[in-house]
């Protein structure tokens, strides 16, 4: 593998890791201090199914045999979901400030019976130290012509304690390196085993963020896509390099799992964790990635440093 191959690389799978959490991130969330549970009667509303996507701050909604009609800021026409599609008001403010639709008039179709949209509504309140309930957000809508309300309540998750996360990656880090050091005639196996790792776990942290939430309601199919084929890519050549060449390999393939970890240090500073595996568990498997990385790198930097 040659030199100039790595930037690129690396600039590949940082592409492919997952956003940070942000309230206006297109991309997966990977962790919030709040999340929303919706009211049962909004749960209850009769061939009408709502869920709560990309980090708590998009509203899905799905009907069947029903119109339901969302309301804007204004209390005017907003959303028009039903058997024969969802409709935007190009006269809706709240629409078009959403970007929705674009300013005129009539209905235009942006979509099926399920939809999806970033609404402002569902932004969580100012920051605070006590854990529970938060808040409440309220959406008007009409439900066949019937006035009804799709509610919830913001809860503000602890915190998890960041320090000993990161001090476990710290002295984990520490210890690997310092083994390759002592073991010198074993640093090309340590290099292998420690870059292969690191992209099994930051491929892991891919897919278990990615497929958990979207903004639009599906799976982020083509960052999940671009992570595998970058992985088979590196698997591949693994596999076919012998000798130096293959620890070069393997010690960029640790530099990029490491670089896209960072995409994933939310996890270890809040409490709701948008992912397939549970916070514990995807903690765990970020900071694999982040300590194998960097232990993969700093053996390719003393494999370089003493062939120099």
């Amino acid at each position: 593998m040659s030199k100039r191959c790595v930037a690129p690389f690396l600039a590949c799978l940082a592409l492919a890791a997952p956003a940070s959490a942000s309230a206006h991130a297109r991309t997966a969330t990977v962790a919030l201090d709040y999340h929303l549970v919706l009211d049962p009667s909004t749960r209850a509303l009769p061939d009408v199914h709502l869920a709560v996507l990309d980090g708590d701050r998009s509203l899905r909604v799905a009907v069947r045999l029903v119109t339901l009609t969302i309301l804007g800021d204004l209390g005017e026409p907003m959303l028009r979901i039903g058997p024969a599609g969802t409709f935007a008001s190009r006269n809706s403010p709240t629409a078009n400030a959403a970007k929705i639709t674009q300013p005129g008039s009539g209905w235009q179709r942006v979509g099926g019976a399920s939809y999806a949209w970033h609404d402002h509504r569902l932004a969580p309140p100012p920051f605070a130290a006590r854990t529970g309930p938060a808040g409440r957000f309220e959406i008007p809508a009409r439900l066949d012509g019937r006035k009804v309300t799709i509610g919830g309540t913001f809860v503000r998750a602890a915190r998890p304690n960041a320090w000993p996360w990161l001090l476990g990656c710290v002295v984990v880090t520490a210890l690997l390196v310092g083994a390759a050091r002592l073991r010198p005639e074993r640093r090309s196996l340590f290099a292998v085993v420690l870059g292969g790792l690191a992209v099994l776990a930051a491929l892991t942290a891919l897919v278990t963020f990615n497929a958990a939430d979207a903004p639009n309601g599906r799976v982020a199919w083509a960052q999940i896509v671009l992570g595998c084929a970058l992985a088979a890519a590196g698997a591949a050549g693994l596999a076919r390099l012998r000798g130096e060449t293959q620890a070069l390999l393997a010690g960029v393939l640790g530099v990029a799992a490491a670089v896209s970890s960072l995409g994933s240090l939310g996890v270890f500073r809040h409490g709701v964790v948008i992912s397939l595996l549970s916070p514990p568990l995807a903690r765990l498997v970020a900071a694999t990635a982040l300590t194998a990385g960097t232990a993969a790198a700093a053996t390719l930097f003393l494999r370089t440093r003493r062939l120099a």
